[in-house]
């Protein structure tokens, strides 16, 4: 075990550099340049302000010489530079927004967990009657809806017709519980209920896959307990490719929330990042993809480790 993840972690390290000189060479090839965004159009288009800017931001120079300054900067002094817009050390700023991001996705992983798990299984036990017709159908919605639209509508229903939950703002759990729970609800909400549907089908296919084996009828056949053969024998096992799927999904969500974050105006890494791509802060969107991406492949490393532990007689090699 010790062995196989030392592997793995030397394995992340060629992937964190193509990682990094991936986002390096797409953020510079974007249009425009953070010039634009920085000073007045009439002064952008002065050569002696724009030779001076670009002199200051290091950007005068060949793009490999950048990378190999920006990536020296990161690896010996974990400094990531700071941002164009806010002139602030980018460093702080993301791990200052980091916890407010795992924060919702940790609690919309939460929220599908206890809606998917219960309604698959339930689903799988009572194959072809109504109940497993209804969670098909409601999961097969929940997967067609958009996270962007679902939050949307959220904030007309809940928020502005009903009036019962806050449409945005942030209140850290550490400051006020109830009014941080109370402006979690409908961005976690949006992001766990199509979560919830993609993981209610594949643990409903997992469970009849493993309903089938023979040693669900070798338990039955001892006399176990209905129960006691589901939820303690059969569920384990089923929950192997759940487990691929959540780690997967929780991954994505710690960068995939921008849009969400924005439509909430919740102060996350998605947030950042989306103002930063408007500002054309380069420094910035280097390193919140970075972070993002290197957080990815970490929680890739946690699911293969967790397989082990679901089964024992999983061999990691």
């Amino acid at each position: 075990m010790l062995k196989y993840t030392f592997y793995r972690i030397l394995q992340l390290v060629p992937v964190w550099l193509l990682v990094s000189m991936g986002v390096f060479a797409m953020v510079h090839a974007l249009p425009g340049d953070a010039i634009d965004a920085m000073v007045p159009a009439d002064a952008a288009s002065n050569p002696a302000t724009r030779a001076a800017l670009e002199k200051e931001l290091g950007l005068d120079k060949p793009i490999h010489v950048q990378y190999a300054r920006w990536l020296g900067r990161i690896v010996l002094h974990g400094d990531f530079g700071r941002s164009i817009t806010t002139r602030r050390t980018i460093g702080v700023e993301i791990f200052q927004r980091l916890p407010a991001t795992i924060y919702l996705a940790v609690t919309a992983v939460c929220i599908s967990l206890l809606i998917a798990i219960p309604l698959g299984t339930i689903a799988a036990v009572k194959r072809r009657t109504a109940v497993d017709y209804a969670a098909t159908a409601t999961a097969l919605l929940g997967v067609s809806v958009p996270e962007f639209w679902l939050a949307i509508l959220c904030i007309l229903f809940f928020a502005l017709y009903l009036g019962w939950l806050p449409a945005s703002e942030y209140y850290s759990p550490f400051d006020n519980v109830r009014l941080s729970l109370l402006h979690l609800v409908l961005p976690a909400g949006s992001l766990g209920v199509r979560l919830a549907a993609i993981t209610t089908r594949l643990t409903r296919s997992s469970m009849l896959d493993e309903i089938r084996k023979e040693y669900v009828d070798t338990a039955r056949s001892l006399g176990l307990p209905e129960r006691r053969v589901i939820y303690k024998y059969t569920l384990r096992n089923a929950l192997l490719p759940t487990v691929t799927v959540v780690g997967l999904q929780f991954a994505r969500l710690l960068g995939g929330t921008v849009v969400v974050e924005t439509i909430f105006a919740w102060p996350g890494v998605g947030l950042t990042l989306y103002e930063a791509i408007m500002g054309r802060d380069y420094p910035m969107i280097q390193a919140a993809v970075l972070i993002l991406a290197t957080g990815f492949v970490v929680v890739n490393l946690l699911v293969d480790l967790t397989y082990r532990w679901l089964n024992p007689r999983i061999r990691l090699g």
